[in-house]
C-alpha cells in the first residue's frame, strides 16, 4: 500500500467517524473537536481535530449511490477542465460517506490554506494596490472562461463563482501570484445548455410541498445562469463586497473593473457597471438566498418536530447579508 493510499484511507475513516456522531441540528456537539469555518448554500465547511491540516466541505442532498457517483464524476471533470484552461485548483479529494441513518453525503477535502491569503481576508484588510491586483487576477480568469465559452465547438460551457472569497492569493513583496480556486463544490459546467451536475442537489433541501414550484419556475437554473454571463458575474463579484462588510471599497473596485471592461475585456460585450446596479443585484441575490434558507428551515421543522425524522442538512443561524 502506498503512502498516498494509506493517507486517503485515514481521511475516509476519520470522516466516517465524524459522520457517525454528527447531529446536523447541533454540528459542533458530540465527541469530535470540530470548528465550522463556513457555510455554502447547500454545504458546510468543517475543520476537524482529526484532520488538522484539512478543510472538509460536507455536501448533502444525495438520494443514493448513483447520484453520489454522478456528482463526484462531474466535480472531477470540472476540476480537470479548469486545470486544462490554466486555472489553478486546490488539491481536492472527494470522499463519499454513508450516514448513520442510511443517507449519503460527500466530503470535499482540501488543504487548509493560510488565512492571510484568503480572498475575503484580503478584501477586508489589504491595501488598494493589493486588492486591485487580486481583482486583475480574477478578471483575467473570467476573460479566459467567457472567451472560451463563446468560441467553444464542443457544446460545453464552463465558468466559476468569481467572488474573491472563493480564492486563495499568494501575496509576496506587494505582488500577487496566480489565484488558487478552492470553491469547486458547485461545478458550473453545462453541456448543450444543461447543468451537468443537475438541479436535484439544490432542490433536495426544499420542502416537497413547494419544491414543485422551484422546479416549475426553473429557479435553480435561472440562479446559475448569471455565472455564465460576463456582466452578471462581475456584478456578483462586486456585490460580495457587501456580504464581506466592505461596501466602502466598491467605488474603487468598480472603477477598476470598468477600466478592465473598456480595455482588456472590451471584446466581451458587457456594458459598463455602476454602483446602483451592483446594489440592486446584491439585494436581489440576497433576497433569493434568504427565501431559500427560510424554506429549508421550514423543511427542517416539519421533518424533525412533526415527522420526527433526521434532517441531514446543516443550516446556519442568522446571516448578515
Amino acid at each position: 500500500m502506498t503512502a498516498a493510499v494509506a493517507h486517503s484511507r485515514e481521511i475516509a475513516a476519520a470522516l466516517r467517524r465524524f459522520e457517525e456522531q454528527l447531529d446536523p441540528a447541533q454540528p459542533t456537539a458530540g465527541d469530535a473537536s470540530v470548528e465550522i469555518v463556513g457555510y455554502g448554500e447547500v454545504s458546510t465547511a468543517f475543520a476537524l481535530a482529526a484532520l488538522p491540516h484539512a478543510i472538509c466541505k460536507r455536501m448533502a442532498g444525495f438520494r443514493d449511490e448513483r447520484t453520489v457517483a454522478r456528482y463526484t464524476d462531474v466535480v472531477r471533470c470540472y476540476i480537470d477542465w479548469l486545470t486544462q484552461l490554466g486555472i489553478a485548483v486546490a488539491d481536492t479529494q472527494l470522499v463519499p460517506v454513508c450516514t448513520r441513518a442510511g443517507g449519503h453525503v460527500v466530503y470535499l477535502v482540501q488543504p487548509r490554506l493560510p488565512a492571510a491569503g484568503l480572498g475575503h481576508h484580503l478584501l477586508r484588510q489589504a491595501d488598494d494596490t493589493t486588492l486591485c491586483a487580486c481583482l486583475d487576477a480574477v478578471l483575467a480568469i473570467i476573460g479566459t472562461l467567457m472567451r472560451r465559452n463563446r468560441a467553444a465547438t464542443d457544446a460545453r460551457t464552463i465558468t466559476v463563482d468569481a467572488q474573491l472569497s472563493n480564492w486563495y492569493f499568494d501575496v509576496r513583496d506587494g505582488g500577487v501570484g496566480a489565484p488558487l480556486l478552492f470553491d469547486v463544490g458547485t461545478p458550473y459546467m453545462r453541456l448543450h445548455g444543461v447543468d451537468e451536475v443537475g438541479v436535484d442537489i439544490f432542490l433536495a433541501p426544499i420542502p416537497p410541498v413547494i419544491r414543485w414550484y422551484y422546479r416549475r419556475q426553473r429557479a435553480v437554473e435561472r440562479y446559475l445562469d448569471d455565472y455564465f454571463d460576463t456582466r452578471h458575474i462581475l456584478l456578483d463579484l462586486l456585490g460580495n463586497f457587501y456580504k464581506e462588510g466592505r461596501p466602502d471599497r466598491i467605488p474603487m473596485a468598480l472603477g477598476h473593473v470598468n477600466r478592465w471592461l473598456a480595455t482588456t475585456g472590451a471584446d466581451l460585450d458587457a456594458a459598463t457597471l455602476d454602483a446602483a446596479a451592483v446594489e440592486r443585484y446584491y439585494a436581489k441575490d440576497a433576497a433569493a438566498l434568504e427565501l431559500f434558507l427560510k424554506a429549508r428551515r421550514v423543511d427542517r421543522f416539519i421533518r424533525t418536530r412533526i415527522l420526527r425524522q433526521r434532517y441531514n442538512f446543516i443550516l446556519p443561524g442568522p446571516i448578515r447579508r
